[in-house]
């Protein structure tokens, strides 16, 4: 909306990861729609993009994500924040905090599955009042995608004589 100001720091440079590009666009365009309902009156949605080496031990907000090469994607706003508790049910498939008819519950829930079978991890950090910050970590790759093959030349269709009862 217009009442959402855009801010993109994104990395020319960002490594590979091995994930389907479509499951990455939902994962973005789901956590920038939460962000937008989570401003009703407007405010600042951040997008990020960084290549990230963690080293052991990892502590604080990134704890459980081992060490390695990793991709990061961030996506911050100012909104209205979430509550402990809110946040402890966060990834549960039809968990909203939405009023009804307004939202399913599986847009998180997606995100984080579409993550997990990525190898990656997710982390969020939110206080009422002070917006939220998504963290998503993807392993970085070193080789280069694979180029399709051309598709085979297609046989011409022969026609039949058969009938079909449907």
């Amino acid at each position: 909306g217009d009442d959402i100001a855009l801010d993109t720091e994104l990395d020319p440079r960002l490594g590979r990861v091995r994930a389907d590009p479509a499951q990455v666009e939902q994962v973005v365009m789901n956590l920038a729609i939460n962000a937008r309902d989570a401003m009703p009156k407007g405010g600042r949605l951040r997008v990020e993009t960084k290549n990230v080496q963690l080293t052991a031990p990892v502590t604080g907000e990134n704890a459980g994500v081992p060490p390695g090469a990793w991709v990061t994607l961030v996506v911050r706003d100012n909104g209205c924040g979430m509550s402990e508790e809110v946040l402890a049910h966060l990834f549960e498939p039809f968990f909203t905090t939405k009023e009804s008819g307004k939202g399913t519950g599986l847009g998180l829930a997606t995100v984080y599955g579409i993550v997990t079978e990525s190898g990656g991890h997710i982390r969020v950090a939110s206080k009422p009042g002070l917006g939220t910050r998504f963290r998503v970590f993807l392993p970085r790759v070193a080789e280069q995608a694979a180029v399709a093959s051309p598709a085979p030349a297609a046989e011409p269709l022969r026609a039949g004589d058969a009938t079909i009862l449907l």
